[in-house]
């Protein structure tokens, strides 16, 4: 219950009447036109209200660090300007006002005489995100802040579960650096957007140290983190995978015993999440039981704790018993299903199998571009290579109707995250979580102003918008690029001290640089492979040792100097990042885990053409014997792509040489490509870049291809090139009946295949072609050639 102080404030200053009927008699056009100056206003709290009062000293000190004014914190009557934190009693005159729903809030001002803004929230978390929501409204500049008179607002979150995952483990590109101060800024930042849970990744090991980095072990760490997170009042989840669940007799005795000495040692334990897959390898008919004795030990020490399971990995037949076992049986041990990257269904279907008692909490991956539950549709293979899995990913627009798609079949979300790089999506996710209506522009407005400064924010916007747009289409002709960067390039002079210090910018930055590095390496390395094309096939004149001598020159050619100045500008943007935040963008000097965790700087000299697979070609022509063989090896690096008079080539994989892909859905559709084939890909030494992108459909989808304009009365063969990290074993259909191959594994070394497409396949003039997955992860095919023969 609110004491009488916060009663008699509202009801002095008229805010009932505003909060509860919007009736305020105050002229709109002239309210619009006011601001509330708040630079010596203090902050207003109840006694004995722990999470209210880090509300305050949240508001208070993040004001202080954008506009060095520092608010008094203090309780008692309302007297002067002041911001009034507090609950409602839902009995007092102000319940029309606060929703009456769980983190629900009401913002309003009084502008009278003295003025008064009310930040009253249904319950000790709503006033939290009332004053989070007080931080994004306020207008903060050095020396300066103030609010909208006319600011009002009532509202409550859309969906329960809004968290994420933020592991302290060498994975991360960012996190592991990390002490308690800078997860509570992080935890802090996230508020303001509405999260209400934090996901962290324990170990069961006492005394794990987790790579270089980390400063203590992960069990010190995450007991520390716990309780900050638990003092702002939000959820502690736990990421465990399921160790121990496969061992017998006294083996599980003493697993289970490490369970037991984590929960006696950690506190809270809101919720346990448990993945099936990804990492996890045990079979559902015993996991389940292993979980209701794990569960049974959990709520010893922790009664209320709640239990998550996803069914990553599963196959049929591990899905169909899953889910027979939860209809039949409907444990009260287990909360609810979790759907994750590498879920054999939908997540309409995991709903439509899942029983209504449970609910399903997704774990959306936002933190990868490639290899990932939702890759980017049609990237340029520039990119791929380059900022690969784990940049710097702001994709506004996408993630919106990610999560917008879905959000309905789900009592919300705790994501994928492992590391900073996906900064912008966490923000977006929280503020879509809470409304999923909410303006995408509006909250990247919020992000730019709160985050960056505030006559920023648009700015932020329309830039976060354009590193966007750069990753859609071809990079060799994206104009939006060049346009990009002069955008960041204006708001690096307009905000110096941002770029020298505040990270969040500085990875702005790094991606407006490096956008514009990767399209003029690009273009200078295609300009060299055509100058070497060209020299060799100048082969029968020169000879073919000349010819190679001369492709290599043209192949060797340094990058220009307004390129050399990107990369350098790159590298000390590198070093910047790492001492602002942490940040690991290569392994040798700053200790990212791998290549593929982030380590961006790691590929700016990666060629962007066939360099590689050029040179092996020419080390082995030259150690052939002269003459005719030579010429004809090189006749075939010249002619690698003609499929001959009449026929037709397909790069799958590469966006732009893939006509015949046949799309089953669209991407709005289907944005996790289950249902559909995506581009995918996977770096490989010396292989020709043909190779390392292919086409890719997951689980039973089939590979399909479409071929009209086809000669009835020719005879074809179909030329082919297997590729891809799943390694599947495929077989072949043609207009869903005529077997061109039987189970057929891919081929290692990577090799060519023809077969004979029989005549009745292509005497109507059309082809259709489908490869069905029989093992592994999905189908993957990297080149078709349909030739006449």
């Amino acid at each position: 219950m609110v004491s009488s102080w916060v009663r008699h404030g509202l009801a002095l200053f008229g805010v009932v009447a505003l909060l509860a009927g919007w009736g305020a008699t105050v002229d709109a056009a002239e309210q619009a036109a006011k601001v509330v100056d708040l630079s010596a206003a203090t902050i207003v709290v109840p006694k004995d209200a722990p999470v209210v009062g880090k509300a305050a000293v949240m508001l208070q000190e993040e004001i202080q660090k954008r506009t060095g004014l520092r608010l008094e914190v203090r309780t008692g009557a309302v007297t002067g300007t002041a911001i009034v934190l507090a609950t409602a009693d839902v009995s007092a005159p102000t319940k029309a006002a606060v929703p009456e729903k769980p983190e629900g809030y009401a913002i309003a001002v009084e502008s009278g005489g003295t003025p008064t803004v009310y930040a009253i929230g249904h319950d000790d978390r709503g006033v939290l995100f009332a004053a989070g929501r007080l931080l994004r409204l306020m207008a903060m500049r050095k020396n300066e802040l103030t609010l909208d008179a006319s600011a009002q607002i009532s509202t409550a979150p859309e969906y329960p579960i809004r968290a994420h995952q933020i592991g302290y483990r060498d994975t991360a590109n960012s996190y592991d650096a990390w002490g308690v101060g800078e997860y509570e800024q992080y935890l802090r930042d996230l508020v303001v957007f509405g999260t209400n849970g934090i996901e962290l990744i324990p170990s069961l090991d006492p005394k794990e140290v987790d790579g270089p980095i980390m400063k203590e072990p992960i069990w010190d760490m995450t007991i520390k983190l716990a309780k900050m997170i638990a003092s702002y009042g939000l959820d502690v989840w736990y990421w465990m995978a399921s160790e121990g669940s496969n061992a017998t007799g006294e083996a599980r005795v003493q697993a289970l015993a490490k369970w037991d000495a984590f929960f006696q040692a950690t506190s809270p334990v809101d919720a346990v999440f448990i993945p099936g897959g990804d990492p996890g390898n045990t079979p559902p008919d015993i996991l389940m039981p292993w979980l209701e004795e794990m569960a049974a030990i959990m709520r010893k020490h922790h009664p209320k704790a709640q239990l998550w399971l996803s069914n990553q990995g599963f196959e049929d037949a591990e899905n169909d018993y899953l889910f027979k076992y939860l209809e039949e049986r409907q444990p009260d041990w287990l909360t609810g299903m979790v759907f994750g990257p590498w879920t054999h269904l939908t997540l309409e279907q995991e709903r439509a199998r899942t029983p209504k008692k449970y609910g399903i909490r997704r774990y959306p991956d936002i933190t990868h571009c490639v290899r990932c539950e939702y890759p980017v549709p049609n990237w340029d293979r520039a990119f791929a290579f380059t900022l690969g899995r784990e940049p710097f990913n702001p994709r506004p627009r996408a993630e919106a109707h990610i999560h917008n798609r879905y959000a309905p079949l789900s009592v919300g979300f705790g994501t994928y995250s492992d590391g900073i790089n996906d900064d912008v999506n966490k923000m977006l996710w929280s503020a879509l979580g809470w409304d999923s209506k909410a303006g995408v522009e509006s909250i990247l407005r919020d992000f730019g102003r709160y985050f960056v400064g505030e006559d920023e924010g648009q700015a932020v916007a329309d830039g976060l918008f354009a590193l966007e747009k750069n990753w859609v289409g071809p990079v060799r002709d994206n104009q939006g690029i060049e346009s990009a960067f002069a955008q960041w390039q204006a708001l690096e002079k307009q905000a110096p001290s941002a770029a020298e210090s505040n990270w969040r910018f500085q990875l702005m930055l790094l991606r407006a640089y490096y956008d514009l590095y990767v399209q003029r390496r690009l273009r200078q390395d295609e300009a060299a492979e055509t100058k070497a094309l060209s020299a060799l096939r100048r082969a029968r004149e020169t000879g073919v040792p000349e010819a190679i001598q001369a492709a290599r020159e043209q192949l060797s050619q340094e990058l220009d100097e307004p390129t050399r100045v990107l990369r350098q500008h790159l590298e000390e943007l590198g070093a910047a990042l790492n001492k602002s935040i942490g940040m690991q963008l290569d392994v040798k000097r700053y200790k990212a885990k791998n290549p593929e965790r982030g380590a961006v700087l790691e590929f700016l000299d990666r060629p962007l053409n066939d360099k590689s697979w050029f040179e092996a070609q020419f080390k082995e022509i030259l150690a052939m014997p002269g003459g005719p063989a030579q010429v004809k090896r090189v006749d075939a690096i010249l002619d690698w792509e003609n499929p001959g008079p009449g026929g037709f080539y397909d790069d799958l994989g590469n966006a732009t040489k893939e006509p015949h892909l046949v799309r089953q859905k669209t991407w709005e559709e289907d944005p996790g490509f289950i249902e559909s084939p995506q581009d995918e890909f996977a770096s490989q030494e010396g292989a020709r870049l043909s190779w390392q992108d292919v086409a890719n459909t997951l689980y039973g989808t089939p590979l399909r291809m479409h071929y009209d304009g086809l000669d009835g009365q020719a005879a074809y063969k179909l030329r082919v090139t297997y590729a891809g990290r799943h390694h599947p074993t495929m077989r072949l259909l043609a207009n869903d009946k005529v077997e061109i191959h039987g189970p057929l594994p891919q081929p290692s070394p990577i090799k060519q295949l023809e077969f004979d497409i029989p005549p009745e396949a292509t005497r109507g003039g059309t082809l259709d072609l489908e490869w069905h997955r029989l093992e592994g992860r999905g189908c993957q095919v990297a080149e078709v050639w349909l030739m006449k023969k």
